[in-house]
């Protein structure tokens, strides 16, 4: 039974470390709105625990690090457009989750009519009007001006650029971790025992 230990144990190190993926990962649709499911699939186990080494790591994956991260330890959004800054949706299309994908941004700036650029102060991702034809016969623009400091402009502004802000949340993926080692072990324990019992030879 003695040479049970480390195996049971490390199984129990593995139940738990599992356990604490999923209600990390469970707890992004609960602290983010609408979350991309690459959000949903942040937490990994990176390590499991062997009878030789009885170490079970659980982590944040290094792509979605890099955005949760100010979440955890406090600081500003973290953004990866090349101006560092968040790019925030005015007019522009978004996806099912609200959000600016970098394919979806390719094709935008792909058009002819739109461009990067400050107009009136507003850095930000611009269209040009369409030109067309007004009932007088006479050449005119399609589409309705928008006012920019003061000023109307017949540009439609579909991104802008805004400087980052602190984040508003909190993760708090240390301490549901503890809690719910704190809460899962003894009995994750005891079924791994029970298990090696059962097997033992």
């Amino acid at each position: 039974m003695a040479k049970q230990i480390p195996f049971a144990t490390a199984t129990a190190l593995n139940s738990i470390a599992f356990d604490v993926m999923r209600k990390e990962n469970d707890s992004m649709a609960e602290i983010f709105d609408n979350p991309r499911p690459f959000t949903l699939r942040a937490t990994q186990v990176e390590k499991k625990a062997s009878k030789t080494d009885l170490t079970a790591v659980v982590s944040i994956r290094p792509s979605q690090e890099k955005y949760l991260l100010p979440y955890e330890v406090g600081g500003k959004h973290q953004s990866d457009w090349k101006l560092g800054n968040l790019l925030v949706p005015v007019d522009g299309p978004v996806d099912q989750y609200g959000q600016i994908s970098k394919g979806m941004l390719r094709r935008v700036l792909d058009r002819p009519d739109v461009f990067k650029g400050t107009i009136n102060g507003i850095k930000g991702i611009w269209q040009r009007p369409t030109r067309g034809v007004q009932r007088t016969g006479n050449k005119g623009t399609k589409g309705r001006l928008q006012n920019f400091g003061g000023r109307k402009t017949g540009l439609k502004l579909l991104y802008a650029w805004r400087d980052n802000k602190s984040v508003g949340k909190s993760l708090d993926f240390a301490g549901r971790a503890r809690r719910t080692i704190d809460s899962l072990s003894s009995p994750a324990l005891e079924a791994a025992i029970q298990k090696a019992i059962r097997t033992a030879r």
